[in-house]
């Protein structure tokens, strides 16, 4: 897998990933030939409710972590075309947690993928299950 297609300078303002957004994540990424890995700590501009991370940046993480894993496997942009999340638990701001993607199956240009972030003592927190469109730009 050619992991220098993280640091392609076509996408440094990705918001999950981009180095030069200043408003973004800044989500790094450990990526084998099983699964997408990345550790993150949401801050206080991450909030929703005192002290929680904003559901609809837990759909970010999980949602980048899924298609990068196929962006970085196909060498091509990956769309989600439809996701679904299990909020299991509230994320804390300041709270280190893992996120994991991995695909699942693939029917032509069409992938499921699962995804995952739990804690470091490995209590799951959300989980998603997509499906992603493969596509030559």
């Amino acid at each position: 897998m050619d992991k220098s297609l993280l640091e392609n300078n076509e996408y440094t303002w990705c918001f999950a990933c981009g180095k030069d957004n200043e408003h973004g994540l800044h989500m790094r990424f450990e990526v084998t030939d099983e699964y997408c890995k990345a550790y993150f700590t949401p801050r206080k501009e991450h909030q929703s409710y005192n002290g929680r991370m904003h559901g609809g940046l837990v759909c970010v993480l999980l949602d980048e972590v899924t298609g990068n894993y196929l962006f970085c496997k196909e060498e091509k942009p990956a769309y989600t075309a439809k996701m679904e999340i299990r909020y299991r638990q509230p994320l804390r701001i300041d709270e280190e947690v893992i996120c994991t993607g991995w695909e699942k199956r693939r029917k032509g240009n069409m992938v499921e993928m699962l995804g995952k972030i739990e804690r470091l003592d490995g209590t799951v927190l959300a989980e998603s299950i997509s499906k992603m469109m493969i596509k030559d730009e």
